[in-house]
């Protein structure tokens, strides 16, 4: 607990000192209990189809005090693996109400480009009284910033250390298995990959969800909920590469538990 709440003093002292005239006043109530108040997910670049549609966030906090943190890559060929903490909703909305009113999170902080390319861009959101925020740094990489001005690297920094601080919320609280109650399922071309498929599809039919995209990625993509989704979520996790036999046929359905804005 003790260095939760360090982690908070230092992000009101940012609010305070830094980024924002604005001043954090300490919440009166907890946000909603669904909504994702905080995010990281990094993403982009130059990626097999399958590991694009597979891309996941890093990290996600709700209003209700769950904190879902990935172990491990979010860019593989399975769906990435989470564990759940739970922290007091009133740590959340404080935690929240800190990184609003510095004002890094937002379309006007500039955190530059590095001169590198087919890099994946870091995207943190921030969803609290003040509705929804977004940050994106490309190539959030120190190795790649030399060239940046200092005010682009010290934003960069500022960004890095909110990720530290928000991933060190979850202080010592128990970890459980994440179990999703709703998966996004991507189709793709089944030419893009030539290594045969030997697992029988263990969910519905296709057929009987999948709807017809016109994304240049994915051919067909669909939702499922609830115990479907749970199932499918753990058969998935030990299936590389998504090929899956459906009636003797080859297909490649990636499973994919928080899709972001790829639905």
């Amino acid at each position: 607990m003790g260095r939760r709440m360090h982690c908070l003093m230092l992000l009101f002292g940012l609010a305070l000192t830094g980024c924002s005239a604005q001043v954090a006043s300490t919440p009166t109530a907890p946000l909603p209990a669904d909504r994702v108040v905080f995010q990281v997910m990094a993403g982009g670049g130059l990626l097999p189809p399958v590991v694009y549609v597979l891309e996941s966030p890093s990290l996600v906090i709700h209003g209700d005090g769950r904190i879902v943190t990935a172990q491990g890559s979010t860019h593989g060929t399975v769906p990435a693996r989470y564990v759940v903490a739970r922290v007091e909703p009133m740590m959340v909305a404080t935690f929240v109400a800190g990184v609003e009113a510095s004002g890094l999170v937002g379309a006007a902080t500039d955190f530059g480009r590095p001169d590198v390319t087919d890099l994946d861009v870091t995207m943190v959101t921030v969803h609290g009284d003040n509705g929804p925020a977004t940050a994106g740094a490309y190539a959030l990489y120190q190795q790649f910033e030399s060239r940046l001005s200092s005010t682009q690297r010290a934003n960069r920094d500022a960004l890095r250390s909110l990720i530290e601080q928000a991933r060190a919320l979850a202080g010592d609280a128990a970890r459980t298995a994440f179990t999703p109650d709703q998966v996004t399922v991507f189709e793709l071309d089944p030419g893009l990959d030539s290594v045969p498929a030997t697992v029988a599809w263990p969910g519905p039919a296709p057929t009987s969800f999948l709807r017809t995209a016109s994304r240049s990625r994915w051919v067909a993509c669909g939702v499922l909920t609830g115990q479907d989704a749970g199932s499918l979520y753990q058969a998935a996790l030990n299936n590389p590469g998504a090929g899956w036999l459906v009636l003797g046929t080859k297909r490649i359905l990636a499973v994919n538990p928080m899709p972001g804005n790829k639905e």
